[in-house]
């Protein structure tokens, strides 16, 4: 019975080595035999999967090395089969020049020592599984890399995005620079981030990106900087924060705008410093971590209301990135969709559904044409359709008017209005952080009859990570705008335990 299912393959002409390592190790491994170069090309031929190879250098009467030139060859076509070399020639020379065409490591005929034999055919085998791990783990990293850059490409040849990619490829070669990234719910910000950290110094160092008001208050210090064991209830390990985890590279701070004054104090010590202490430690930790902050909010009229600290918000705006909505980058949006279906609109659309979707307001921005397009696939799918025409819109852009009286903004798969959404508010009605609250909540709204209540569903197509995230975001608008939920009855009756009139 062997310890390990390991297979190996001996390449020697002499019978009598065959049996003395068969008989030796019969009780730990299984093994093969081939007597010639020809039959060792037919073994492999029939089975490449062996763990390890034993190589003889001679292999027939005339006493030529030929098994170096077998093993420059099997080193080629089979490098996942690690080989030792088991020769009587003790000479150094012999020893460098199969090690230099690829043998791991050797073995000396006669010297038949059981448990030497056995430790070197097992680290030969654990070093090369290993090493054949950490190949197939880089590949996966690469090949989860390059979808993660398709996914968050930032798409658009229109001046102002020419601009702004401009800028933050400037930008990415200034690796302490701190940058703001401003612009509404659904605009591309941590799209522009990612673009940010593909062209910069930090491409090759880790990236991480937090949503900040999808994070509990409770939780946000534990979630940035890490906990010991014990520092509360429920930490029964030490955890890193994502500051650690973006040591080296860039760490995406979103919707910087909602963190409380305590989080916001040990963001300026971190940026002045360079510090931070996980919650329950006595000691500082040391970061290079280049930050980059979000927010949809008006930072300065925060600093007015006394909600976000001047001091902070001076080291944040020292580099401004503005995203512009959607609606004033309309030259971009058939590039956008075809990179989300992946071909051009105008072999799948018809002229008069891209007129449509051009002509929309896209309060939602690309998060809502995002959704709309896979709505419509969906609404192809179901009609039999051979193109995505106009009847596979959503009646909101379908119906749409500039005027704000005429927007609905649900619909379900019949086409019908299902509830008259809240118009849009006239500009300057109301402040800039009520408008992005009243638009977020419309998207929310809507998502909720599209799913038919499902909040999993819901959560997966507005893009938040989980349902408690999508509940909290709800949570945080009630506690700043509740008559605001007056005009959203779906949201209302879908969230009783959160949203509660008196």
């Amino acid at each position: 019975m062997a310890d390990k299912n390991y297979s190996i393959l001996i390449v020697d002409d002499d019978p009598e080595f065959h049996q003395q390592v068969r008989y030796a190790f019969r009780r730990h491994y299984t093994f093969e035999g081939a007597v010639s170069p020809e039959h060792l090309e037919k073994k492999l031929i029939e089975n490449s999967k062996f763990d390890l190879l034993l190589m003889d250098l001679v292999l027939d009467e005339t006493k030529k090395k030929i098994g170096l030139e077998l093993i420059s060859k099997v080193s080629k076509i089979y490098p996942e089969i690690p080989i030792i070399v088991v020769t009587s020639d003790k000479r150094i020379e012999t020893v460098v020049e199969a090690m230099r065409l690829g043998a791991r490591d050797f073995l000396t005929k006669g010297d038949y020592e059981f448990e030497f034999w056995k430790k070197k055919f097992e680290e030969v085998i654990e070093s090369n599984q290993l090493k054949t791990e950490n190949i197939k783990l880089k590949a996966e990293v690469k090949k989860h890399r390059a979808q993660e850059n398709k996914d968050y490409l930032f798409v658009g040849e229109s001046p102002k995005v020419k601009e702004i990619k401009r800028v933050l490829k400037l930008v990415a070669d200034e690796p302490e620079i701190t940058v703001l990234l401003l612009g509404e719910t659904g605009v591309g910000k941590e799209v522009a981030a990612r673009y940010m950290h593909r062209h910069g110094s930090r491409k090759d160092k880790p990236y991480q990106a937090i949503n900040l008001s999808a994070i509990q208050d409770t939780l946000l210090e534990s979630t940035l900087f890490g906990h010991k064991k014990g520092a509360f209830t429920g930490a029964t390990k030490d955890m890193e924060g994502f500051f650690h985890q973006a040591d080296g590279g860039i760490l995406l701070l979103d919707e910087i705008g909602d963190i409380d004054s305590n989080i916001q104090i040990k963001l300026l010590r971190f940026l002045e410093t360079k510090l931070i202490r996980p919650v329950g430690s006595e000691k500082d930790i040391k970061l290079d971590v280049q930050i980059i902050t979000a927010t949809h909010r008006n930072l300065a009229e925060e600093v007015q209301k006394g909600t976000f600290r001047s001091d902070l918000f001076q080291r944040l705006k020292a580099m401004t990135v503005e995203i512009p909505p959607l609606r004033e980058r309309k030259d971009d949006i058939e590039l956008i969709m075809e990179h989300f279906i992946d071909q051009s609109p105008r072999e799948v659309m018809s002229s008069e559904a891209i007129k449509h979707l051009i002509d929309y307001n896209w309060v939602g921005n690309i998060r809502e044409l995002k959704n709309t397009l896979n709505y419509m696939i969906l609404r192809k799918k179901i009609m039999g359709t051979p193109m995505m025409d106009a009847n596979c819109l959503p009646v909101e852009i379908l119906n749409y008017s500039p005027l704000p009286e005429t927007q609905p903004t649900t619909n379900d798969f019949g086409g019908g209005t299902l509830v008259d959404a809240p118009p849009l508010v006239t500009p300057g009605s109301v402040s800039i952080d009520e408008e992005h609250a009243l638009l977020d909540l419309q998207r929310i709204e809507a998502a909720l009859i599209h799913k038919n209540k499902v909040k999993k569903d819901v959560a997966l197509e507005l893009g938040f990570e989980n349902t408690d995230n999508l509940r909290y975001r709800i949570k945080k608008y009630f506690e700043k705008h509740p008559h605001l939920f007056r005009k959203f009855p779906i949201i209302s009756s879908s969230y009783k335990k959160v949203v509660k009139f008196d």
